[in-house]
C-alpha cells in the first residue's frame, strides 16, 4: 500500500469481512492523495460504523421490472421471454425474490431448455435450493458465532413476520441474549427489522431450514427444529 500513499487513488475494496482488512488497506483519509475515493462492500454494516466510513449505502433487491429483465437476459438472451414462456418466467422471477444471484443461476439453468423441463425446473427447485444459491448464500451463517447461528435458525423457523419486542422477551425468557443477536444478524444482512417486525429473504429462510434437515436426512425427530408444512 506504501506505492499508493499520498496518490490521487479510486480503491475499490470488495467483500470486506475483517476489521483487520480495512485497516491495513485503508486505516485512514489520511493514506491517500486529494480527491482519492474508497469504496468497501461488505455483509456487515457494522464494520462500516466501526472504521468510520463516513457514507453508507445499503443495497436493496432488484424491482420486479429490473428482476425480469435480469432472469430473461441469462434464459433468453433477450430481455423479454418468447411467446409462451411469459407465465412461467412470472414464477421464476417470483421464486427468486429480487436476488441477481438466484436471478442468474436460475435463468442460466433453463436457459435452451424446453416448456416442460422449465415447469419440471421450477418444481425441482422449490423443493432443493440449487447449490450454486445455497453456498453463496451459507458465507454469511457461517461466519456466525455458534449462539448466532442458533438464533438465525429461530428466526427461520418461528419468529419470521414476529414483532421483535415479542420475540425479544421469548427468547430472553430462555436465558439467551437476543438483544444483541438480533442486532448483529440485522448488521451481517440475514435479517431484518421493518416497522418492529422480523422478516428475512424467503431463500434465507429456506437455507435454513434446509441447515437443520441436513442434520438428519432420514429422521425428523433428530432434527434440532420441526416446522409445519
Amino acid at each position: 500500500m506504501n506505492l499508493l500513499c499520498n496518490k490521487s487513488v479510486l480503491l475499490v475494496l470488495d467483500d470486506i469481512s475483517h476489521l483487520s482488512q480495512l485497516e491495513n488497506l485503508a486505516k485512514t483519509k489520511g493514506w491517500f492523495g486529494p480527491g482519492s475515493r474508497v469504496i468497501i462492500t461488505t455483509k456487515d454494516m457494522h464494520l462500516l460504523v466501526s472504521h468510520g466510513v463516513c457514507e453508507k449505502y445499503e443495497m436493496r433487491i432488484l424491482n420486479e421490472s429490473s428482476s425480469f429483465q435480469l432472469f430473461s437476459q441469462k434464459a433468453f438472451r433477450r430481455d423479454q421471454p418468447p411467446e409462451g414462456y411469459l407465465e412461467i418466467t412470472k414464477s421464476m422471477v417470483e421464486y427468486a425474490g429480487g436476488l441477481p444471484l438466484a436471478l442468474k443461476v436460475l435463468g442460466s439453468f433453463v436457459c435452451g431448455r424446453s416448456l416442460c423441463q422449465w415447469k419440471d425446473a421450477l418444481t425441482k427447485i422449490k423443493q432443493v435450493l440449487p447449490e450454486d444459491i445455497l453456498n453463496t448464500l451459507r458465507i454469511g451463517y457461517d461466519g456466525l458465532e455458534d449462539a448466532e447461528k442458533a438464533l438465525f435458525l429461530d428466526i427461520a423457523f418461528f419468529f419470521t413476520g414476529r414483532s421483535k419486542v415479542e420475540v425479544i422477551q421469548i427468547l430472553a425468557d430462555c436465558g439467551l441474549n437476543p438483544t444483541i443477536g438480533i442486532s448483529l444478524l440485522i448488521e451481517k444482512s440475514l435479517v431484518s427489522c421493518c416497522g418492529g417486525i422480523l422478516e428475512m429473504h424467503d431463500l434465507l429462510q429456506e437455507m435454513g431450514r434446509n441447515i437443520v434437515y441436513q442434520e438428519s436426512l432420514d429422521d425428523a425427530s433428530r432434527r434440532s427444529r420441526l416446522y409445519a408444512l
